[in-house]
Parts: structure tokens; sequence; C-alpha cells
């Protein structure tokens, strides 16, 4: 396959790939929280749950055809001779922050799963997950260096 096919589809991922975060964190949850006093309606709920669980889906192949097109990428690149550079530096800087985005979203997806069905005979909770800090505070972490990753990218761009 071409390089430029290749690098657009890369791209096409990380647009996909931290757009969805940024709509889910500038957009979803900020219309559900309309107020602390008053709680979200159950459809809303019900609305956010199915975003999320189609966006999960859209997520793990974005985060796929990045990984399989970054390593393509990589490997085009001269090899181990631009490790020993300042490219490579920051290049491993970037895979290091991009394994813990990936790890982030190993857990936010898999084990805390918000926006999951719950198990049969377990009751609702009053406050789903999706509304708990840890799962906020996971998706932000998230979105925050899946964009340092981006801006490495660009910096990467400039050596």
């Amino acid at each position: 396959m071409p390089a430029y096919v290749i690098t657009w589809i890369h791209l096409l991922a990380a647009i996909t790939f931290i757009g969805g975060w940024m709509f889910v964190q500038l957009v979803v949850r900020p219309s559900l929280a309309e107020g602390k006093a008053k709680p979200p309606s159950m459809e809303a709920i019900a609305m956010v749950k199915k975003v999320g669980q189609r966006f999960k889906m859209v997520g793990w192949v974005s985060l796929m055809a990045l990984v399989f097109t970054g390593a393509s990428q990589l490997l085009d690149e001269s090899g181990s001779a631009r490790i020993e550079t300042s490219w490579g530096l920051m290049m491993m800087l970037k895979l290091f922050v991009f394994a813990i985005v990936g790890g982030l979203i190993f857990v936010h997806d898999l084990i805390l799963d918000p926006y999951g069905v719950p198990a049969k005979g377990k009751k609702e909770e009053a406050e789903p997950l999706m509304f708990s800090g840890k799962v906020i505070w996971v998706q932000r972490t998230i979105l925050g260096l899946s964009l340092v990753v981006l801006f490495i990218a660009a910096y990467l761009t400039s050596l």
C-alpha cells in the first residue's frame, strides 16, 4: 500500500479517536449536567449509554488502525538510524504516552465499563457509573494524553 494512503488512514483514525473523546467530554457530558440539583432523566441516561456503546466500537477500531498504521510508518522511516536522534527520542516519548492512553482505554472500557449493560440480578445504582468521579477523571486523562500525543506528532514533523 502506498505510504500516502497509510498516512491518510493514520490521520483519519487520529481525528476520529480524539474527536470522539472531545465530543463526549465537551458536548455529551455537559448537556447531561444541566445542574447538580436536577439529575438527568432516564431517557438521557439511556441515550448516553447508546452513544457510549457505539463509540466504544469506533474507538477500538480507531485505536487498532493507529497501532497498525503507526507501526507501518515507523518501519518505513529510516529504521534504527533515527532512534539515536532527537526525532527518535520524541518518537519514544510519543509511543510511551500512547501506550498509557491504550492502557487507560483498556481500564475504561473493559474494567470500569460505564456504558455497559448491568449484570442480571444487580440492581441499577442510584447514580450510574458514567457519572462517578473516577470514570470522569479517566475520560479526561485519556483526552488530555491523546492531545499530548497529537502535540508530539505535530512537533515530530518539524524535526
